[in-house]
């Protein structure tokens, strides 16, 4: 059931991405970002998907609990740099190293795992009219989860 969510989610924005055509930007799907000052991720959502006060909550919420369940990865993934770091500058074989790299990526998957399900998560409640925007939530969640909060 998952899968098929985040096959659907990939899908619809996909169609939506290629809907736009190739006509240079400014069309009506382009997403709204405010410009002044720092952007507040939730004030994106919701006005490019025409969130519901109820909706705007579980976006919220799911959120949250994403970046809960992500603040270990975080701090495992910035020591694991720090080691290939420290791996590279100490002169350490190319085995090292690689032993490093492939537990920063396990990382790194384990964080995009996070990401996903959260999509989908919020995809699932989306209409279909918000579903069909739903390419600025796709793009939002990648990397949403790296700093301490995720609406900086």
């Amino acid at each position: 059931m998952f899968f098929k969510l985040v096959l659907a989610g990939i899908l619809a924005t996909s169609l939506a991405s290629a809907q736009r055509g190739g006509k240079g930007g400014g069309g009506s799907n382009a997403p709204i970002i405010p410009m002044s000052g720092q952007p507040d991720k939730l004030a994106i959502l919701t006005d490019n998907l025409k969130l519901s006060k109820d909706q705007r909550k579980l976006v919220k919420t799911v959120l949250d609990e994403g970046q809960k369940e992500a603040a270990p990865l975080r701090d495992e993934a910035a020591k694991s740099r720090q080691a290939i770091g420290q791996a590279i500058s100490g002169g350490k074989s190319q085995d090292e190293i690689d032993k490093l790299v492939k537990s920063d990526a396990d990382i790194e998957s384990q964080m995009a795992g996070i990401e996903i399900k959260a999509f989908a998560k919020i995809f699932k409640e989306l209409d279909k009219e918000q579903q069909s925007r739903a390419r600025i939530l796709f793009q939002m969640v990648s990397g949403i989860f790296k700093s301490k909060n995720w609406d900086e």
